[in-house]
């Protein structure tokens, strides 16, 4: 018995307990970037996962202020949504795309989301994309009764949510990189 109180008394808890923050932070960092694709909050992820390091230790050894961090990245997550929002809706105003057909995206892209993710890796992120164009162009067909108005309106809103995903994951990963270099 004394062995293993030996044992457990020579455990470095300090820098365990670091490694596991650190860990944990690069697990919130890796499971964001993946997120943001599939239409999921995932740059709040990553600002959980700052918030909940910060609570334990220090950024650059203690040179930059938690809050500092923290606000940055709250700051660009809440940028990232309202990029993801305009160029998501407006990006098909130029085409005259209707507002119910951004809509019937909005609810394609989950109910295809939904619907792909059995497919194993892409399926959710092109159930997202082929859903929305599906939404879009259905609603578009029907009230224009035209399908080659309806598909290029539909083509739009698809081209509208592939940069808006581009984007939000670019944010994702260079609010990432920002957090991996504040750690170190």
């Amino acid at each position: 018995m004394q062995f293993l109180k030996n044992l457990w008394n020579r455990i470095p808890w300090a820098s365990l307990g670091h490694s596991l923050a650190v860990s944990f932070v690069f697990f919130c960092i890796l499971v964001g970037i993946l997120l943001v694709p599939l239409g999921l909050p995932g740059t709040w992820v990553i600002v959980a996962g700052s918030l909940l390091y910060s609570f334990f230790d220090s950024f650059d050894g203690g040179a930059t202020s938690p809050w500092r961090v923290n606000a940055i990245l709250i700051g660009l997550a809440a940028f990232g949504e309202i990029v993801e929002f305009a160029v998501g809706t407006l990006g098909g105003k130029p085409f005259r795309v209707s507002n119910g057909a951004i809509v019937s995206a909005f609810f394609g892209g989950i109910v295809g989301g939904i619907i792909g993710v059995p497919v194993f890796l892409i399926g959710a992120l092109l159930g997202i994309f082929l859903g929305a164009f599906l939404g879009a162009l259905f609603y578009e067909w029907i009230t224009l009764k035209t399908f080659s108005r309806a598909f290029v309106n539909a083509m739009a809103v698809l081209a509208s949510r592939i940069v808006a995903t581009f984007l939000k994951a670019s944010l994702a990963v260079g609010m990432g990189v920002y957090l991996a270099f504040k750690i170190f």
